[in-house]
C-alpha cells in the first residue's frame, strides 16, 4: 500500500509550499479515504449519496481541492478492494493521528453510513469494529453516532420546512 501511495503522489499530486504535506500525511489520507469507502460498500450497495458523504469528509478533514479529494477517493477505492482487511489502515491512522482526530474519522464513518438514511447492521457493525480498532472509546462512539443523526435531522426537517413555503 505505502509504495502505491508514494508513487500516486509523486505522479500526480505536488505537496502544498508550506511543507506541511509530507508523504504521512498522504498515507493518512488514503487510509482514511479507504476505511471510509470499506464503510459505503458495507450494505453491498454503492449509494452517491455514501460517496458524496466522502468527498465531503475528505475535503473537509484534510482540506483538499476537488480535484484531489476525488483523486484520493480513487486510489483509495483501488487500495480498499486489495486490502484483506482493515488493520493496514487503522494502524497507520493510531500511529500518526491523536485521539480527536480518531474520533473525527469515527464520526465521518457515521456520516457515510447514514448518508442515505438507513443503517443496515453491517454497516454499524463496522463502524463499531473500526472504532474499536482506532481505540476509540464507546462514549465517544455513540457521541459521534448521535452528532451526525442530529446534523442529518436537522438537514432534513429544515429541507422539509422550504417545501412547504
Amino acid at each position: 500500500m505505502i509504495e502505491a501511495i508514494r508513487r500516486f503522489y509523486e505522479e500526480r499530486m505536488k505537496p502544498g509550499g508550506d511543507g506541511g504535506d509530507d508523504p504521512p500525511a498522504h498515507r493518512l489520507q488514503l487510509a482514511t479515504a479507504a476505511l471510509l469507502i470499506e464503510m459505503a460498500q458495507a450494505d453491498n450497495q454503492r449509494h452517491s449519496m455514501e460517496f458524496q458523504a466522502i468527498h465531503d469528509g475528505i475535503t473537509e478533514v484534510f482540506d483538499l481541492s476537488p480535484e484531489e479529494t476525488a483523486e484520493v477517493i480513487e486510489l483509495a477505492d483501488q487500495e480498499a478492494h486489495e486490502a484483506t482487511d482493515h488493520f493496514e489502515f487503522t494502524h497507520l491512522i493510531n500511529e500518526q493521528f491523536d485521539y480527536a482526530r480518531k474520533c473525527q474519522v469515527v464520526e465521518l464513518l457515521w456520516r457515510v453510513c447514514l448518508a442515505d438514511s438507513e443503517m443496515d447492521r453491517y454497516e454499524e457493525q463496522l463502524v463499531r469494529k473500526i472504532a474499536e480498532l482506532l481505540h476509540v472509546e464507546h462514549g465517544e462512539f455513540i457521541a459521534a453516532k448521535l452528532r451526525v443523526q442530529r446534523e442529518y435531522s436537522a438537514n432534513s426537517h429544515f429541507s422539509d420546512y422550504e417545501d412547504y413555503e
